[in-house]
């Protein structure tokens, strides 16, 4: 019997994708209205080669940025400090669950014990969280830093049921990343749902799965409103 639903946070709770793609353009934008020599989409594509290159969760996008278009001194702080004020101001617009996600998480919240188990870092995490309005659903929230192993190692699943006190058989995890989601949690037991809506592949760095890990899958969705009936049929 299904006791726990563990979620996967980014494109799959909340629509991360979106939010990089934006933030990306607004910083573009103001770089441009300070003289910036680059064209927007010039701008934009270097932003995301950075991700595609040292991470998504990469702390100096913004400096090797300016610093690589060989800016210095005065100038390049003001180029820097413009790209992480719109960067800022963005993200509180930006980062919002996908439609339906608090109304889903009521529902199920009723008959199951819920978590968060993401690779990104606690502080990044739980800044997600309480600007999407996510912060008061869950039992656990479980991030890198708790083992400082990413998924798909056992040890984030694995300790995220000894959390819950809930055996892995008993658990079910969604993801939209099946070579680290999917993979991951079927490797220790749990029963699993690929969250394709949020499958980007290697929009910002992240390796395209393995199609065999996208059929480990139990069930799959399509949309994140299908999750509920999905549970109560696969049970």
């Amino acid at each position: 019997m299904l006791k726990a639903i563990l979620f996967d946070l980014d494109n799959t709770l909340i629509d991360f994708l979106s939010f990089k793609q934006e933030t990306a353009k607004a910083v573009a934008t103001e770089l441009k209205r300070h003289g910036w020599k680059l064209s927007e989409k010039e701008t934009y594509d270097k932003i995301f080669k950075i991700y595609q290159e040292k991470g998504i969760e990469y702390q100096k996008t913004f400096a090797d940025l300016v610093y690589g278009e060989k800016y210095e001194g005065n100038e390049a702080e003001k180029l820097q400090q413009a790209a992480i004020i719109a960067y800022s101001r963005k993200k509180y617009l930006m980062l919002k669950p996908y439609d339906g996600v608090i109304e889903m998480l009521k529902e199920l919240k009723k008959k199951y014990k819920l978590a968060v188990l993401t690779d990104a870092p606690r502080n990044k995490a739980w800044q997600r969280l309480v600007l999407a309005g996510l912060e008061n659903y869950f039992d656990e929230v479980g991030t890198y830093h708790d083992t400082k192993e990413h998924k798909p190692s056992k040890t984030p699943f694995l300790r995220m049921c000894e959390r819950l006190n809930v055996e892995p058989s008993k658990c079910l995890f969604v993801g939209d990343n099946p070579s680290r989601d999917i993979k991951g949690a079927k490797e220790v037991g749990m029963k699993t749902a690929w969250a394709k809506y949020g499958h980007v592949g290697q929009y910002i760095g992240y390796s395209e799965p393995n199609k065999k890990d996208e059929k480990l899958a139990d069930f799959v969705l399509e949309k994140l409103g299908e999750l509920p009936k999905k549970v109560e049929s696969n049970a």
